[in-house]
């Protein structure tokens, strides 16, 4: 890798041949080698592509942008309008309770209880995530029954539709009421 005067002197004999390609060639080695490390160059889609990943607008970030050089920009990374952390919300946390959890409680009563193996708590979680309002639905209902079904099996345990359905109803107004 050139460093300092070894640079110059590599620009020297390029900038030596004449030529527009030889500006080019000496921005960019000047680019590579010679910039300070708080500055990048990069194609601006990167810079957009981070501008939306963290919440910001291209208008609000544009001052820490040093130079444009068509789509090639070089950019201040240590300028108070870089977009170094995220104003994008937390995601919120799942929830802890929701027609999932009621109705583990319900099988729980039947003494059946989550194994390490099967997809009892997923389901349950995703359940939970759902809400009632989208729980209720009934392809979600029939969604939770066909796990129900294929665990019950798996487990070597009698299942029925109807009874199915009637529990996962029963656990969507069980916590509708909580």
């Amino acid at each position: 890798m050139l460093r300092g005067h070894d640079v110059q002197r590599q620009a020297a004999v390029s900038v030596s041949g004449g030529g527009e390609g030889v500006s080019r060639h000496w921005n960019c080695l000047r680019l590579r080698y010679m910039q300070p490390a708080t500055m990048i160059t990069c194609h601006r889609s990167h810079l957009y592509a981070r501008c939306a990943e963290r919440g910001y607008t291209l208008d609000e970030v544009m001052p820490c942008v040093v130079s444009q050089d068509g789509d090639e920009w070089t950019i201040d990374v240590e300028h108070p309008a870089y977009p170094r952390v995220s104003r994008l919300a937390e995601p919120p946390p799942p929830p802890t309770h929701g027609p999932g959890t009621e109705l583990s409680k319900l099988l729980k009563r039947f003494g059946i209880e989550p194994t390490p193996t099967c997809s009892c708590r997923a389901m349950s979680q995703k359940m939970d995530q759902w809400g009632c309002d989208e729980a209720s639905k009934p392809e979600r209902i029939d969604e939770v029954v066909a796990v129900m079904r294929a665990e019950a099996e798996a487990r070597g345990l009698p299942f029925l539709d109807v009874a199915g359905r009637l529990l996962v109803k029963k656990a969507i107004r069980n916590a509708r009421n909580a």
